[in-house]
């Protein structure tokens, strides 16, 4: 396997900048998921990667050897695709088989009856198929081998799709949406059969998704773009709890972050209408300023802290089994923000007025820029 470096790269489709300076690197052995909206260039980054795209300014590394000139087939890089690209008329075996085939078989030992008698073709085919056996059984599909991609479910099209990628043993794995044609269930069960196939295999994985959740639960590490630009590299755990930027905070979580327009005054201090929060901005930062607090909805708590003097209304409740979604519209302005709650706390009717308070550790401070700021508990620090 081998460890990917991405050198200031730019790419431009006429007037419109897909890709903005881009810099990143990916360890050995890591799996890393470029995540963002659609539109904002992940998939052009990964096809760029995978050769399939010429970059108009910027470097690839890969193990120490620089890519950019290399053809896709030289740059030893396995790309499964969100719609799968299997071969129809072949079986799942041949399917699998076509990297090692294409590979290790000249082209007379390919043909389908000459080939199978050539000099040394016994031999080689005896040896692809142990593979893709082996293969198929890692990925529990051995029984479906036989079969034509037609006669395949979803998960089991993406199964034989990472099959046929597993036996090329590449440096690195490239994935560009792969679950996105699935059902709900079906990719929350594919999710963990990638994650352990990564354990398995120990290999580089770069992943695309729009899916935060996909992106969360599988990644060592996660890329946050947006616009053209990697706004935050770092764990799921930092980017959701310690995000630098007010654009990765509003794009993970869901619910959305809650946001209060807030001001400060000269001494740091956070002003919701003109009410204190508690709060101070660290180091006099942005003291005077208009500024954005941030609240993830299981950070506000009923009751708790109301000496931070957050007064609302609830006006619904969103049921979701283990847990309930509570909005309540704050009794200073006309922003409404929702509650992350447990299902059997007790919990305000509709219509009941309560003080809203949340942890001072859990508050997310964003400059008019959207840049991140540190923020103290008033009488400490």
């Amino acid at each position: 396997m081998a460890e990917i470096q991405i050198r200031n790269l730019h790419k431009a489709f006429g007037a419109t900048r897909v890709l903005k300076g881009v810099n990143l690197e990916v360890q050995d052995g890591e799996f890393i998921s470029l995540v963002g909206p659609s539109g904002c260039g992940k998939s052009t980054l990964l096809r760029i990667l995978a050769g399939l795209e010429t970059q108009d300014a910027g470097e690839v590394h890969m193990a120490g050897r620089r890519m950019d000139a290399l053809a896709p087939g030289a740059r030893d890089i396995a790309m499964v695709f969100q719609s799968y690209a299997l071969y129809p008329h072949l079986s799942v075996h041949d399917n699998i088989a076509v990297p090692l085939a294409v590979r290790r078989l000249s082209r007379w030992q390919r043909l389908p009856l000459l080939g199978r008698v050539w000099p040394g073709s016994r031999a080689l085919r005896r040896q692809i198929d142990a593979e893709v056996h082996a293969a198929a059984q890692m990925l529990d599909i051995s029984h479906l081998l036989a079969r034509k991609p037609g006669q395949l479910s979803g998960g089991q099209r993406q199964r034989t799709a990472l099959g046929r990628a597993m036996v090329r043993r590449p440096q690195a794995f490239l994935m560009d949406e792969p679950l996105s044609n699935l059902d709900a269930n079906l990719r929350v069960q594919m999710r963990s059969e990638i994650a352990a196939l990564h354990r398995k295999l120990s290999g580089t994985f770069v992943y695309v998704t729009h899916d935060q959740t996909e992106a969360m639960t599988m990644s060592d590490r996660l890329a946050v773009m947006l616009g053209g630009e990697l706004l935050q590299v770092a764990s799921p755990a930092q980017i959701y709890f310690d995000p630098v930027d007010l654009r990765v905070a509003e794009f993970l979580g869901n619910p959305r972050l809650n946001r209060l327009a807030c001001d400060t005054d000269a001494q740091g201090q956070l002003l919701y209408r003109g009410v204190p929060l508690g709060l101070r901005v660290a180091h006099g930062a942005a003291a005077g300023q208009r500024v954005t607090l941030g609240l993830r909805p299981e950070a506000l708590r009923f009751g708790a802290w109301s000496r931070t003097g957050l007064r609302a209304t609830v006006t619904g409740h969103e049921h979701l089994g283990a847990e309930v979604l509570v909005q309540a519209a704050l009794a200073l302005g006309d922003e409404t923000v929702v509650l992350r709650c447990d299902a059997l706390a007790a919990l305000p009717e509709r219509g009941t007025d309560i003080h809203l308070g949340f942890a001072p550790g859990r508050a997310l401070v964003f400059d008019a820029d959207g840049r991140r700021l540190g923020v103290v508990e008033e009488g400490h620090g």
